[in-house]
């Protein structure tokens, strides 16, 4: 559906009535709660977005005339250091523009003046009473998530709720154990020319309008794992981007991305097994990405492409940055630099607490093998068994 254009705000009602289906098709309590909160949260951020929408063509009706030149996008499958290194890349803020997790509920013009506005009252009049408060939510609402993806309200964030509110991400799965019972979001890339016009139009607008109110000079810097199955819909909307695509070894991706995007089943379903298809679901999601990932190369002109390997880039943080300024002719300063060494330096005694195994999901590495092993030997990961 469009309301009054898809660039000013486009959804695909059929995915939600598709979870709304599923949902009560039968009978669990804790799911159907869900649900309705889920819906009721969903329908407020929507109004609340529009609103901010129709201040914009009010009062900042020149994001339309806004360009956005040579977009940065990194992309990889989920837990591979993407959001590492968007941090890193963030810190280059002379440069750069990137969302905060506060930005990607209402990406307009209009909220991000009125949050840095915010920002300003509570740093110099305030006493940082609301930046506090916020640390102290962040805490409260995310703190179980800073090992496996760090998330806060003020902290850099992908921007996949834009996509999201369009009801064309996997994220909106991630509450409901459904994902092997729909392949809608999975890869805009395979959706009609509508759709992906539709959804392109309104993510354009969207970044735009965040664009209008940063520096015009800088750049729009956006890290999102789930756009491996749109890498080719945002070229074409985009054909100046650069993408960064981070590969880790899939024996150890694979399982994370599993753990990771179906956390919230405990909720509702905690004696729901590791190897259950609404699990195994993101774990084959994370095999098909892999696959899928290899056409980047091949379609990509090394001038807007560059691949990277997950340990190499925890290795040698600040090598893999250089290398990255190298590869696109980008100059770094020397503000930047010194940040850039800072925050290795701080990251350097890092260590994620979490392993997982393919095992837990249902399969095994001579499976993902014999799924992967053209792109394996491609990437050079050993296939170790």
């Amino acid at each position: 559906m469009k309301y009054f254009s898809a660039s000013f705000y486009y959804v695909n009602y059929r995915v939600l009535g598709n979870i709304i289906r599923l949902t009560y098709k039968r009978f669990k309590w804790r799911i159907w709660l869900l649900s309705v909160l889920f819906i009721f949260l969903y329908s407020l951020n929507q109004f609340i977005h529009l609103v901010f929408r129709i201040i914009d063509e009010i009062f900042y009706p020149g994001f339309h005339k806004k360009q956005i030149k040579e977009p940065v996008f990194i992309i990889s499958n989920p837990r591979s250091g993407t959001s590492y290194l968007h941090c890193l890349i963030a810190l280059d803020k002379e440069r750069f523009a990137f969302t905060k997790f506060s930005h990607t509920f209402q990406m307009t013009t209009s909220f991000a003046k009125f949050y840095n506005v915010i920002r300003w009252m509570d740093r110099h009049m305030l006493r940082n009473i609301i930046s506090s408060t916020m640390d102290k939510m962040d805490e409260k609402f995310w703190g179980g998530w800073d090992d496996i993806h760090a998330l806060g309200f003020n902290k850099a964030e992908e921007d996949e709720m834009v996509f999201a509110q369009q009801m064309m991400s996997v994220g909106i799965f991630i509450p409901f154990p459904y994902f092997h019972l729909t392949d809608d979001t999975k890869f805009l890339d395979n959706e009609t020319a509508e759709v992906r016009k539709n959804v392109m139009d309104f993510y354009e607008s969207c970044v735009k309008r965040f664009m209008h109110a940063n520096d015009a000079s800088k750049t729009y810097l956006a890290k999102n794992v789930m756009s491996t199955g749109r890498f080719k819909t945002l070229i074409q909307r985009f054909p100046d981007a650069k993408i960064i695509y981070i590969a880790r070894h899939p024996y150890d991706a694979v399982p994370s991305f599993a753990s990771m995007f179906s956390a919230m089943y405990k909720l509702h379903s905690p004696e729901m097994a590791d190897n259950d298809p609404a699990k195994k679901a993101w774990a084959q999601l994370g095999i098909d990405f892999f696959k899928y990932s290899q056409e980047m190369k091949r379609i990509l002109p090394s001038s807007q492409f560059i691949e990277l390997k997950y340990d190499d880039l925890l290795g040698d943080p600040q090598g893999t940055v250089l290398k990255i300024y190298k590869h696109f002719n980008w100059q770094p300063t020397q503000k930047f630099l010194e940040k850039l060494s800072k925050e290795e330096v701080r990251n350097r005694q890092y260590k994620s607490h979490h392993e997982y195994s393919l095992e837990q999901y249902g399969f095994t590495k001579q499976e993902i093998y014999a799924q992967l092993g053209p792109v394996m030997d491609e990437l050079g990961f050993d296939k170790e068994f």
